[in-house]
Formats: C-alpha cells, structure tokens, sequence
C-alpha cells in the first residue's frame, strides 16, 4: 500500500475545494433565486435561472476534474478508477485525512442543502403557476379544462387567448 505525497494529495485538495465553492455558488443563486420568487420578480427569477444551469455546468466541470485527480491516484496505487475516496484514506498521511474528510463531508453536507432548497423553489414556483392558472380560471372559466395525465396529474389546457395564459 501506497502513502502519498504532498504532490499527489495537493491537487486532490484543490479538486475538492473547488467543488465546495461551486456548490456554494450555486446554493446562493438559489436562495437569491427564493428572494426574488416572494418578491415576485418573474424576470429576475427567469435570469437566475440562467445563472443555475451555468452553475450546474461549473459543478459538473469540478466534479469531473476532482474524479480525474482520484483516478490518477487511485491507478498508481493499483485501484479501479473510481474507487471512492473513503476506501483510499489510509493511503494519505495521517495529518491529511482529516482535512480530505471534512472537505467531502462539506460537499454531502452543501449537496443536501442544495436540494433541500432547490425542492422549497420548485414547490413556490409550482405554487405561483397554480395560483396563477387559478386566478385565470377564474377571470375566464371557459377557456381552461382540466383533465388528467396517464400519470395521474392535473393537466390544464385552454386557449391561448393571452401572453398569460401561455406562461402559466
């Protein structure tokens, strides 16, 4: 069994910092994205949203980048590419590890804070366009029908009568 070197685990701890900051970013693009859902500006909320698939393509940049350093590393001691880098831990000194498993417990932890609020924007987002579709409804019963999908969701069609209607 291998120990690494500083040359080989620095990159490594770049690669994963990186990937932090990315998904830091992008949980900030989404609590700025949920700011502007109760402000209810459409347009900034429409930007932001540019800004998050620019940002999931940087996270997905990063995360590629961090998986080639692991595999680098993971062939020189004679792993499969992509073994994790929880089974590759006691090949890094010991004054390392702890700094590797906090940097990834930082990421899961980021990661699951990201959905969390990426499901709290979808479900205000799905609420505006009901309560949108609703007051429209109301405005002009017969324009809209509401029927059901095979999967078992409402699904709500009418005329195209106004820019509105084609938004919600």
């Amino acid at each position: 069994m291998t120990t690494f070197s500083n040359n080989d685990w620095e990159p490594l701890i770049e690669a994963l910092r990186t990937e932090l900051e990315e998904y830091g970013a992008l949980f900030n693009h989404l609590t700025r994205q949920q700011e502007e859902i109760f402000a209810r500006k459409v347009d900034t909320v429409l930007e932001i949203n540019g800004d998050l698939d620019s940002q999931a393509r940087m996270i997905a940049a990063a995360r590629e980048r961090r998986q080639e350093v692991m595999d680098d590393l993971a062939r020189r001691d004679g792993l499969p590419a992509g073994t994790r880098l929880t089974r590759m831990l006691d090949r890094f000194p010991n004054y390392v590890r702890p700094l590797l498993e906090a940097l990834v417990r930082d990421i899961n932890l980021m990661i699951n804070r990201t959905r969390r609020k990426a499901r709290q924007n979808h479900i205000l987002l799905a609420r505006a366009v009901e309560l949108t579709q609703e007051t429209l409804r109301l405005l002009q019963p017969g324009s809209f029908t509401k029927t059901y999908a095979r999967s078992g969701q409402v699904s709500v069609s009418g005329e195209k009568t106004s820019r509105y209607q084609a938004v919600g």
